[in-house]
């Protein structure tokens, strides 16, 4: 493909900078005017414990969403122009179109779709991506300094929390203006850092995903123009849950996407917790926790994204240090 013309012509960082850049500039030029076909947002819309639909953030009513279906069409391109290519890869891409697919399609839809519905659209997705990185590769996991044998089926189940947890707990943070994006942007570097040498590929796949968000980010930031939608997130946190098991330390997923896991999770969590036992755990805090951050202590919408990209930061390097 494209890649072995370009390797034999340049450094293999020039070559991944020009790509990026090429899908920052296209991105770019997709989301002046988006697509007319693209849905227009309602205001987030949740479902309660008690299984009603409720609209919040109603802010971003009529603002065009589902953009994700533009940056992460460029994204997967760029993947398959650029990247070396094998059949694992392209096995991924396909998973990414589907998950993004999907998310666009709820995106588009006059009605919510159920939470049962898209918990097993993902489940299936999950099972597929972790299948076919165990045909692929052993089930060794590094912890700290040490690399230890993980039995398959052990791995095979671990995996598929790790990633159905990715896909949600990313999803659930996007919802003020420039936080999914930002913080996505400083993990996907962070990665990108610390594991080239272990999985070349998949971290200048990355930097690929870091060049449309970046785009994407300009029309996002606060007083957004358009937002990600279903089909932007649950794409990326695929995409985290990816690197995490492709650098071979899947644990440092909890370093890694830290701000996810604690803004997304704990509502997740909460909302179980209710539906199930009957407990309301936290009840004079709002989850995911940007909710909470923006009407009960006042923090400014501008402000949250750049704080917890900070805190991004520092878990990010922590997580070097134990590397």
């Amino acid at each position: 493909m494209l890649n072995d013309l370009m390797m034999k012509a340049m450094p293999e960082w020039v070559v991944y900078t020009i790509t990026a850049g090429a899908g920052f500039l296209i991105t770019f030029l997709l989301l002046i005017k988006p697509f007319s076909f693209l849905p227009k947002d309602g205001g987030k819309r949740v479902e309660t414990p008690d299984g009603k639909i409720i609209v919040i953030n109603d802010k971003s009513s009529g603002k065009v969403t589902g953009v994700g279906l533009i940056f992460v069409i460029v994204f997967l391109l760029m993947s398959v122009l650029f990247l070396p290519l094998n059949a694992e890869l392209l096995i991924y891409v396909g998973l990414m179109f589907l998950m993004m697919l999907t998310g666009y399609l709820d995106d588009a839809s006059s009605t919510p779709w159920g939470e049962l519905v898209k918990g097993l659209m993902d489940l299936a997705l999950s099972i597929g991506a972790v299948v076919t990185f165990l045909c692929y590769h052993g089930s060794d996991v590094t912890f700290f300094n040490t690399t230890f044998h993980m039995p398959v089926w052990l791995y095979g189940i671990l995996g598929v929390v790790l990633m159905w947890v990715s896909i949600n707990v990313t999803n659930c943070s996007d919802g003020v203006d420039g936080l999914c994006g930002s913080v996505s942007v400083v993990t996907i570097v962070a990665y990108f850092m610390i594991f080239h040498n272990i999985m070349p590929t998949y971290a200048w796949m990355g930097l690929l995903m870091v060049g449309v968000l970046a785009a994407y980010l300009i029309f996002n930031w606060n007083p957004s123009k358009v937002l990600m939608g279903d089909a932007g997130s649950r794409t990326i946190g695929f995409l985290l849950a990816l690197l995490a098991m492709q650098s071979g330390h899947p644990f440092i997923f909890l370093l890694m996407s830290i701000v996810f896991i604690f803004d997304g999770g704990m509502g997740l969590i909460k909302v179980s917790l209710i539906r199930f036992l009957k407990v309301n755990a936290f009840p004079n805090v709002k989850f995911p926790f940007h909710d909470h951050m923006r009407k009960e202590m006042g923090v400014p919408i501008r402000a949250i994204p750049l704080i917890f990209a900070m805190i991004q930061v520092v878990a990010c390097t922590v997580a070097a240090i134990i590397v």
